[in-house]
């Protein structure tokens, strides 16, 4: 193993689970325990149903911010000033919902900084890569996708409510930037493996 690297892909961190739990479930009962207190008597009958009231409202803004890669993005930024400090040369680096992905095509290496796991740079043998392809449609998007120690990692190239063609101007513009870290992905790996 090289220096800082990481054992295994680690996805998801307690620190996400935490977030989770924190603005999921603690944040509504303070809210609910607040209004009733505000209202003169704490009163058990009126406390969980708001409690499941605000719980509800919560977790529908938390889901959205999950999808979209803003609920720990403050954190991933805080995290990726650390990247300078590693001893590798990260000449290329993509930022997607999932989080930030390095690549070091000289000495093979990647690094990682997950949007579920932002307080750790994860560090990886560019050879451990697996699967790297563009995957591009009209209907599910444009993005390319790689494999990690087995684990799938998808980052999108185009973010968008509506229908792109991929023959269109913006469409053709995140096909070639997906097929450019494909190509980086690749190359870092047979870099790695020696072929190079």
């Amino acid at each position: 193993m090289k220096p800082n690297e990481s054992a295994k892909f680690e996805r998801f961190g307690s620190f996400f689970f935490l977030l989770l739990l924190g603005l999921g479930i603690v944040l509504p009962a303070l809210l609910s325990l607040a209004a009733c207190i505000g209202h003169g008597a704490f009163r058990m009958d009126v406390f969980l149903p708001m409690t499941l009231v605000f719980m509800f409202m919560i977790w529908i803004i938390l889901i959205m911010l999950i999808g979209y890669g803003n609920l720990t993005s403050i954190f991933v930024k805080r995290t990726a000033k650390n990247i300078d400090s590693l001893p590798y040369q990260f000449n290329s680096s993509f930022k997607g919902r999932g989080g930030i992905l390095y690549i070091d095509v000289e000495n093979g290496m990647i690094a990682f900084i997950s949007a579920y796991n932002p307080m750790k740079i994860q560090v990886f043998n560019a050879a451990r890569i697996g699967g790297a392809r563009t995957v591009a449609s009209a209907m599910t998007g444009i993005r390319f996708v790689f494999y990690l120690d087995g684990k799938k990692v998808s980052m999108p190239t185009l973010l968008t409510n509506k229908i792109v063609s991929t023959k269109s101007g913006i469409g053709a513009e995140a096909v070639s930037k997906a097929d450019t870290f494909v190509t980086l992905l690749l190359t870092a790996k047979a870099r790695a493996e020696g072929k190079m």
